[in-house]
C-alpha cells in the first residue's frame, strides 16, 4: 500500500470520526473556547495518527501472509526434491530442516502480527500515548523483523537452486 493511499485512509478514518461541533464551526456557529479547540484538535491528530498506524500494520499483516506461503512454497520444494530421489544427502536433509524452519517462523511471525494488529485497533489502546507509541515501535519491529525474514527466504531460495544445479552436475 503506497504512503499516499495509507495517508488517504488515515484521513477519511478521522473524518469520519469527527464530532458533530466540527460541522457546526465550518458551517459558522458557535466556535468553543480555545482550550476546547486545542483539545478538539490533539484529539484529532490521535486519532490520525491511530489510523496511519492501523493502516500500516495492515501492510504488516498482508507481508506476513506472503512470506509465510514463500516460506512454506520453499519447504515444499525441498520436500519435493527429497522425494524425487532415492536417498537423501546430509545437504538435502539441511536444506530441508533449514526451510521446515523458515516456515514455522514465518508462521509464528504472522500470527504476533494478527495479534498485534488486534491491539491496534482495540479501543482499550487508543487512550494513552505512551501505549500508542510502544504499539507504534512494536510494528516497526514487526516490519524489521519482516524484512530480514524475506532477505533469508531469498537466501534459502537461492541457496536451493545451487543445491539443485549441483546435484545434477
Amino acid at each position: 500500500m503506497s504512503r499516499l493511499r495509507i495517508t488517504l485512509v488515515a484521513m477519511a478514518a478521522v473524518a469520519a470520526l469527527q464530532p458533530v461541533s466540527a460541522l457546526a464551526q465550518r458551517t459558522g456557529q458557535q466556535r468553543p473556547p480555545a482550550g476546547q479547540q486545542q483539545a478538539q484538535q490533539q484529539q484529532q491528530q490521535q486519532q490520525q495518527q491511530h489510523a496511519q498506524m492501523m493502516a500500516q500494520m495492515q501492510e504488516t499483516v498482508q507481508r506476513m501472509n506472503q512470506l509465510q506461503e514463500r516460506a512454506h512454497k520453499l519447504a515444499q520444494q525441498a520436500q519435493e526434491q527429497v522425494q524425487d530421489r532415492a536417498r537423501m544427502t546430509e545437504r538435502e536433509r539441511l536444506m530441508l530442516r533449514t526451510s521446515e524452519s523458515f516456515e514455522q517462523h514465518a508462521q509464528q511471525l504472522k500470527v504476533v502480527a494478527d495479534r498485534t494488529h488486534d491491539m491496534i485497533r482495540n479501543q482499550d489502546f487508543q487512550g494513552d500515548q505512551e501505549m500508542q507509541r510502544d504499539m507504534d515501535r512494536l510494528r516497526v519491529h514487526l516490519n524489521t523483523m519482516a524484512g530480514q525474514l524475506d532477505e533469508s527466504l531469498q537466501l534459502m531460495e537461492r541457496l536451493r537452486l545451487r543445491a539443485r544445479t549441483l546435484a545434477s552436475q
